[in-house]
């Protein structure tokens, strides 16, 4: 029964949460679909097959009911997360269907109810009050024989079965890294090239010019040669999506002086109150201050303050250095002794004054609670030493913990069951401290919102195109911040590794991909504290950009001015000196010593040369060499041989690493594998 009522419990919760993320995306996401053809259903295609934009929103309703803890993630953060999931799951459907590759019913009964069931199972079993995942399905498939109606059961056997999918995919995919990674294993070949370079260090005198110490005006390039070497390098320019080049200003909308000196007032006279009164009572008329109460050892106070309040005085006040705009207040309320851990059992019966005493006068008697179960099924459930703080619990409860002898007691009762507590053990009586804080925080009035506002369209307003927005940003205040976006970019400013994005600047996106170059947008508000605009420089569809862009012009023509400037270099050094020092005094440069083992690298030494190095014979000058961005002349000066060979575990491990399983049986590795052999376009810039 106590599994009943746990059941009964989390089926509440999750109608709750559930239900408010369902009218939450009615209200923020549903609005998007109407008036959409059906020739527009595609949220991305991946091969021939489609993901529909209403199983994707579906999914997204989903993840954003269950991830509690980031619910205040951004929706286009998560609409992008939640496609390429979608999309990499298509991708192994596609994978598995090519390689016959399945799981088993036997298999998934192991994973779910076997001898060694998967540990996420008996830790779901155990959650719900199952003492192992065969009782749990016992009681799903069976619940009958507990007295229970097959609706009751229907939430969690749904648990249940996501439980099960969510593991057949998990095994799916170990099979699939499994196949990979036996075709990524080292052979004798692979073991004796390994072994090879890691077994001699060289010790390289070198001397390097770099082409950056050259001005650049004596070697100019012009747009044929750009042209060229971007067909020779074309595939580092491929883009699997439409790019826009955009600049775009972001206004945060600040508290002005006014505002801060009217907040300073605010918390002045919060203080005041603060310290007058004998609680916080007088400050809650303030109306826009934050209060929180919380009782705590003195360890967990507030590290600024700890010291402080150690020794104070309850009604005793402290306020904090304010940070920025942010003022922060404490008053200690309560000091009192009190319980804090303490070990306890407790038993849980169901039913009437009768059964329940005849319960408690046999655990008092010495039967275990498994017996006491027995002689009572189903109307007994318990947990037997647990620890717990009790420091927040009420005082009559912990009145009664502390006055309990050694034996079981009537913790609470009524007609239709009892709870009966005994407390095994408890740690001594801590010093608590009631510390109540109090925090405010200065924010932009109406009057400044709408003051940056005013101003900010002034300047759109004389700056109706993509280059005036640029150039004359500077000149009014703002910051014209360059980016590069496609149809997968869920924010303006986010980087490589999704952080730092300006959170709800979809909508800016969008707006740069329904419209033409030059074009300069209206402000975007959807951040309430940021205002945006937006202005389309470039247009580039999906290819490769092409060599008259600025930043890929910028990289060629630096690639082709290393290569003249190297040239010249070669020429003029070629043959001019007979060891390292002297064509170091020549080039103006020190010589330094590189320890080289082909297998490693150096920053200092680029890799073609640095490969150059880890073979050359010893006491040999070699060079003039032309590398991409210096000129190189070096000597190998010693060699060492290592003092072990390595075992060929070691080697297997290497290689695995290196160049093997680890790389491209790992999930990063399969996915892009996977995306690379399969055409996958995505849509949500059709609909978000």
């Amino acid at each position: 029964m106590a599994t009943l009522e746990k059941i009964r419990q989390r089926k509440k919760i999750l109608a709750i949460v559930i239900g408010a993320a369902l009218v939450a995306f009615i209200i923020e996401t549903g609005v998007e679909f109407i008036g959409r053809s059906s020739a527009k259903s595609t949220a991305a295609k991946v091969g021939k097959e489609k993901i529909d934009i209403m199983q994707f929103s579906h999914r997204v309703e989903q993840e954003a009911a269950q991830d509690q803890k980031n619910n205040q993630m951004d929706a286009a953060v998560r609409q992008q997360q939640v496609l390429d999931e979608m999309i990499n799951e298509k991708l192994l459907e596609q994978e598995y269907a090519k390689l016959g590759l399945t799981v088993s019913d036997n298999e998934i009964s192991e994973l779910m109810i076997g001898k060694n069931p998967a540990p996420a199972v008996t830790q779901f079993a155990q959650q719900v009050g199952a003492k192992s995942p065969l009782e749990l399905y016992d009681f799903i498939t069976n619940p009958g024989k507990q007295g229970v109606d097959k609706s009751q059961v229907k939430e969690l056997e749904n648990e249940w079965n996501k439980l099960k999918e969510d593991l057949v995919k998990q095994y799916k995919f170990a099979k699939l890294q499994n196949l990979v990674a036996g075709c990524m294993q080292a052979n004798d070949l692979d073991r004796a090239q390994m072994a090879e370079e890691e077994a001699i260090t060289n010790t390289v005198l070198m001397a390097k010019k770099d082409y950056s110490t050259i001005p650049d005006d004596k070697y100019p390039v012009s747009d044929e040669e750009i042209k060229a070497e971007w067909q020779k390098i074309k595939p580092m320019f491929k883009i699997d999506e439409d790019v826009r080049m955009i600049h775009y200003i972001a206004v945060n909308i600040e508290p002005s002086q006014e505002d801060i000196a009217a907040a300073n007032k605010i918390a002045d006279a919060a203080y005041i109150a603060l310290q007058k009164g004998r609680g916080v009572d007088s400050v809650r008329l303030l109306g826009t201050v934050q209060i929180d109460t919380a009782k705590m050892v003195q360890k967990e106070l507030p590290m600024k303050v700890r010291d402080f309040f150690a020794n104070a005085e309850v009604g005793t006040t402290r306020r904090d250095s304010t940070v920025g705009n942010h003022h922060v207040m404490y008053k200690l309320i309560n000091k009192q002794t009190s319980l804090d851990s303490v070990e306890l059992s407790y038993v849980i019966v169901q039913g009437d004054a009768k059964t329940q005493k005849a319960v408690l006068d046999q655990l008092n008697s010495g039967k275990t609670l498994d017996d006491v179960k027995k002689a009572y099924p189903q109307k007994v459930d318990g947990k037997l030493n647990e620890w717990q703080r009790i420091y927040n619990a009420p005082d009559s409860m912990k009145t009664k913990i502390a006055n309990a002898g050694e034996n079981f007691f009537v913790y609470m009762s009524g007609d239709q069951g009892a709870t009966l507590m005994k407390v095994d053990s408890k740690k001594a009586a801590k010093l608590f401290y009631t510390l109540a804080t109090v925090s405010y925080d200065a924010f932009a009035s109406t009057k400044t919102s709408e003051q940056l506002r005013d101003k900010f369209q002034e300047f759109l307003n004389k700056n109706k195109t993509a280059k005036d927005f640029e150039a004359n940003a500077a000149k009014a205040g703002y910051n014209a911040a360059e980016m590069m976006i496609s149809p997968s970019t869920p924010q303006l400013g986010m980087g490589s590794y999704g952080q730092g994005g300006i959170k709800d600047s979809r909508k800016a996106i969008k707006w740069a991909f329904d419209s033409k170059k030059d074009e300069v947008s209206p402000i975007f508000s959807d951040n309430n504290n940021v205002l945006l605009a937006v202005a389309v420089d470039e247009i580039y569809e999906e290819g490769y950009l092409p060599h008259t862009m600025a930043q890929a012009k910028d990289i060629l023509t630096e690639r082709v001015r290393n290569e003249k400037k190297g040239e010249a270099l070669l020429k003029q050094y070629q043959g001019k000196a007979k060891d390292v020092d002297s064509y170091a005094s020549l080039m103006g440069v020190k010589v330094d010593t590189v320890n080289v083992v082909f297998a490693s690298g150096d920053p200092k030494v680029e890799p073609g040369v640095y490969g150059r190095m880890s073979v050359a014979k010893q006491g040999a000058l070699q060079g003039p060499w032309k590398g991409q961005e210096s000129l190189y002349v070096y000597q190998v000066v010693k060699q060492e041989k290592a003092e072990r060979k390595p075992t060929k575990e070691e080697l297997d491990n290497r290689y695995a690493q290196s160049r093997g399983a680890q790389i491209f049986a790992s999930p990063r590795g399969i996915y892009n594998i996977l995306s690379k052999a399969t055409k996958v376009s995505k849509r949500l810039i059709d609909f978000y």
